[in-house]
């Protein structure tokens, strides 16, 4: 699927009210657009030469479109407050095979044409003088309001041309189609559209009109969602495959079973969110929040779901570093890697986008693969490699990262929030089909360890209480085990079902609060969110009501070895705790 850049350099700590008043504006204006899948919308409203390049590089066949809007020169564009050198940019996008436009609404962005052109990229626009930011808003906005409507990129500037004009006669903006040689003297026209004499036609290249979608009435919640995890779930679980095979026979399956069997099949608590978006609503459940009708409330926990997955994943693969590091074996890791790494931990992630966790994860597996390692959950390695083939799997997160923007708004219309929650369920089953290989796995909370140690015994043996998290429509099962060797107390495990002895612990990066309460009994997990070094807090998300108020952990005495692990994994990690990162 086509991909248009956005790239905004604006401040996070005192950003540019037009700067802000155009992101808006563009972002207004194609989104309708993402909705129907006519293409994907990669917002940066705070963009860094970091998230720049990473963008160039994810999107890089997909791209058509690339716009910057913030300061610039002939040379340069300033990305939060550093000056990326123009050459690197342009040698970037070069690279990307079916670019049609680069649209640098910046001040005097002239003197990078050349030097776009001889990459091979067909038309440009850019400004020969500095620009008010009110007018670059104003010319930007009517120009992609005219290639949202079906007009050329010729067209679109005509348009964007006659309107800025109109409203300041002082302005002029013309059509180059010579290739400009470095160092032409400026001329009058302020905004300029250049175009490599032998890719003219791409002057006539007009954004994608054609994609299929369900109308409303015609969609029916959830079944296409069960039906593909039941197909995605069946090559790894026998209950569901014989249910699919029956009804290929032409068997009927009830679809209460289904439901219990995709249930058991997915780890908690990914299980636990999609169970609410499964459940039907029934006569005298009155006061009960239920998921059936598509609509924002539908939407937000199919959001929900996708953040869970993903950020479980994400905090799976950083468990792996730190087991290496424990096991006192020395990480490979690129300065600008761990940089990647510290920006996660004091950066919040809550509330934000999910493609952190993905950028995450493919920080934590470069340094993995330079340390020679395979992750726990070793499906992640071929996961990562179709993730960056740029098919179905990259759209399908593009998508649910579109529609986690747009559920965020205050006032999304009734009938548009429909139209994506049905669109966001349909990728949410494309997700699934990716991930059919999470029925592997299982996880567990250990509560706390006896030590079984008799006369005559050979070997000390271990009671676990351990809460089996497998999810059920009702409950969760508490078990005591006996094993010859401890587990860690106070501990999040995700264990290999074909192979129990293994596993992985996920603390502290998922925490069962209740763990460390005597007197609980039922799991009551956390995802760490950030660490706040002005108050020395780490604050975590409930997993199963992330919008509730976080967990913070500060000096309290029993979540005091959460603070040791985390400095012990900061050490092993950066060589120093996260309170001086």
């Amino acid at each position: 699927m086509d991909v248009i850049s956005l790239a905004f350099a604006n401040d996070r700590t005192n950003p540019l009210l037009t700067l802000q008043e155009e992101d808006n504006n563009l972002f207004k204006i194609l989104s309708p657009r993402q909705l129907k899948q006519h293409y994907i919308l990669m917002r940066d409203s705070y963009a860094s030469i970091e998230t720049v390049t990473n963008t160039i590089a994810q999107a890089k066949d997909q791209l058509r479109i690339f716009l910057y809007s913030g300061h610039a020169g002939r040379d340069k564009l300033v990305l939060e407050g550093q000056s990326a050198d123009a050459a690197g940019i342009a040698y970037l996008l070069g690279q990307c095979p079916n670019l049609q436009l680069v649209f640098l609404n910046g001040c005097s962005t002239k003197g990078q044409v050349y030097n776009l052109l001889q990459k091979g990229i067909p038309v440009i626009i850019a400004t020969s003088a500095p620009i008010e930011d009110k007018k670059a808003s104003e010319f930007s906005s009517r120009f992609f309001q005219a290639m949202n409507d079906q007009c050329s990129i010729k067209e679109a500037f005509e348009l964007a041309k006659g309107e800025l004009i109109t409203r300041h006669p002082d302005i002029k903006a013309d059509i180059y189609n010579i290739l400009d040689e470095p160092g032409t003297k400026a001329d009058e026209s302020l905004w300029g559209l250049y175009v490599l004499p032998e890719k003219a036609i791409s002057l006539e290249w007009k954004l994608n009109a054609n994609a299929e979608s369900t109308p409303v009435g015609n969609f029916v919640p959830n079944e296409l969602l069960i039906d593909t995890l039941m197909v995605s779930l069946a090559p790894y679980r026998e209950e569901i495959k014989k249910m699919v095979d029956d009804e290929d026979a032409g068997a009927t399956k009830s679809i209460l079973d289904k439901r219990e069997a995709i249930l058991r099949a997915i780890p908690h608590p990914v299980s636990e969110q999609l169970r609410k978006l499964l459940v039907d609503e029934e006569p005298g459940s009155g006061g009960q929040t239920f998921y059936n009708q598509v609509g924002l409330s539908r939407l937000q926990q199919i959001i929900i779901i996708y953040n869970t997955l993903i950020e479980l994943l994400g905090f799976t693969i950083l468990a792996d570093l730190w087991e290496i590091a424990v096991n006192g074996e020395k990480l490979t890791i690129a300065d600008a890697v761990k940089a990647k790494l510290k920006e996660f931990f004091l950066s919040s992630v809550g509330g934000t986008s999910t493609q952190k966790f993905l950028d995450l994860m493919s920080t934590a597996k470069q340094i993995m693969d330079a340390s020679g390692k395979k992750c726990f959950i070793e499906e992640l390695h071929a996961l990562s490699d179709t993730y960056d083939s740029k098919g179905p799997l990259y759209d399908a997160v593009s998508y649910l990262e579109f529609a986690q923007n747009k559920a965020a708004e205050k006032a999304l219309p009734a009938e548009e929030a429909k139209e994506i929650c049905i669109n966001s369920e349909q990728k949410l089953a494309e997700l699934f089909k990716h991930l059919g290989f999470v029925t592997n796995y299982i996880m567990a909370s250990i509560k706390d360890i006896d030590v079984l140690k008799y006369k005559r015994f050979l070997k000390t043996k271990y009671k676990h209480n351990v809460v089996k998290l497998e999810q059920r429509f009702v409950g969760l099962a508490v078990n005591q085990e006996i094993e010859e060797d401890a587990l860690d107390s106070n501990s999040v495990l995700i264990i290999k079902k074909d192979q129990p002895k293994l596993s992985l612990n996920l603390s502290p990066f998922i925490i069962d609060e209740n763990a460390f309460d005597d007197k609980a009994s039922i799991a009551k997990l956390y995802f760490f969110d950030r660490f706040d070094k002005a108050s020395g807090t780490y604050v975590y998300k409930h997993v199963y009501k992330p919008l509730d108020a976080p967990l913070l952990i500060q000096q309290q005495k029993n979540f005091k070895v959460l603070r040791d692990q985390f400095d012990a994994f900061s050490n092993s990690v950066f060589q120093q705790p996260l309170q001086n990162l």
